[in-house]
């Protein structure tokens, strides 16, 4: 994944530059003032920057001063992940605003499937995965009629084009109507009212205490083999259930997964089956906090070095790498 021979990019988590800006214990924009080390932030970076309310200005100044590129995931003409990446000279202001204006304004419009994660962590007590799709069916829905809407109001736009789409979101509340129905029976399944990820800790008899205590090399590869144990009889092979190879269930069955999505998909199964898992994931902050971390992961296996605070992210994002042979060095700054 890594395609630069003349630049060796460095993707620095959150908490790298939260750390700087209270006073740079680590000397970070020292050691990112070498020659050859080009630092990179990403859309991560700014959706968290933009969480910062009041500090905005203090983390896009430590951006200026290291001269940091925004790096972005190349996504081909039906908007899916190509497996390569570019990186932008831009302020990061102007990428701040730009975020606002092209990314921010679609956030909610995954169906419901982030609170549904959540509602595995314990999260969303008081609402039925029926309702926290129904829900997102109604957010996507406000998002795309108020796109199109847009659209509309643009001259340049393709008339024939603007019916297509009406017609495709005129027909989305039904098709919708019936997933959330085979989505919202498949979860009512479970029994009892604890979360998912307690009722599989229950099935699976492996403590996270246990998980932690494996040691390198293969870490995948030994979890896998505890897990497997547990699941007599399951019809799964690993790669399936660590979400590194397509299946029928898959959002596109016929696309091989990109690394970096790969990266994201173990690094979730592992915070899910225990391995160094985040703390108080139904809390809404601290699930949305585990998934930037999962985002970081992903992104920083474009880059040559990732430098990063936070051990759980750290050893999730290295048990990954080590199983895809992602050449991405990671720093611990502890």
């Amino acid at each position: 994944m890594i395609h630069s021979d003349t630049e060796c990019l460095v993707y620095l988590d959150h908490n790298i530059l939260d750390s700087v800006i209270k006073g740079d214990p680590h000397n970070i924009q020292g050691l990112l003032d070498h020659p050859s080390f080009v630092p990179v932030f990403s859309n991560e970076n700014l959706q968290e920057i933009n969480k910062s309310k009041g500090y905005e200005d203090k983390f896009l100044d430590v951006l200026r001063a290291i001269n940091a590129k925004h790096i972005k995931a190349v996504l081909d003409e039906k908007f899916a992940p190509t497996g390569r990446f570019e990186t932008l000279e831009v302020d990061p202001g102007r990428a701040l605003n730009s975020y606002n204006e092209t990314v921010a304004p679609f956030a909610g419009a995954d169906y419901g499937l982030i609170g549904m994660l959540q509602k595995f962590y314990g999260g969303l007590p008081d609402s039925s995965f029926d309702e926290i799709f129904a829900q997102g069916t109604s957010n996507l829905m406000e998002i795309l009629t108020s796109s199109i809407a847009g659209l509309k109001d643009d001259e340049g736009v393709d008339p024939n084009l603007l019916k297509q789409f009406d017609r495709v979101v005129n027909e989305l509340p039904e098709l919708l109507a019936v997933l959330n129905q085979q989505l919202s029976g498949s979860f009512s399944g479970f029994p009892g009212s604890e979360p998912q990820v307690r009722q599989f800790e229950e099935v699976i008899g492996i403590a996270p205490k246990i998980l932690n205590n494996v040691k390198g090399p293969d870490v995948l590869l030994q979890i896998w083999g505890l897990v497997k144990e547990k699941l007599p009889g399951a019809d799964i092979d690993m790669e399936s259930f660590f979400g590194i190879k397509s299946t029928p269930w898959s959002c596109n069955p016929e696309r091989e997964p990109t690394v970096a999505e790969k990266v994201n998909a173990i690094y979730h199964q592992l915070n899910f089956v225990g391995y160094h898992r985040d703390s108080k994931m139904k809390i809404e902050r601290r699930f949305n906090a585990s998934f930037s971390d999962m985002t970081h992961a992903g992104m920083a296996s474009f880059c040559h070095i990732f430098l990063c605070r936070d051990e759980g992210l750290v050893m999730k994002a290295a048990a990954a790498y080590e199983y895809l042979n992602v050449g991405t060095k990671i720093y611990h700054l502890k």
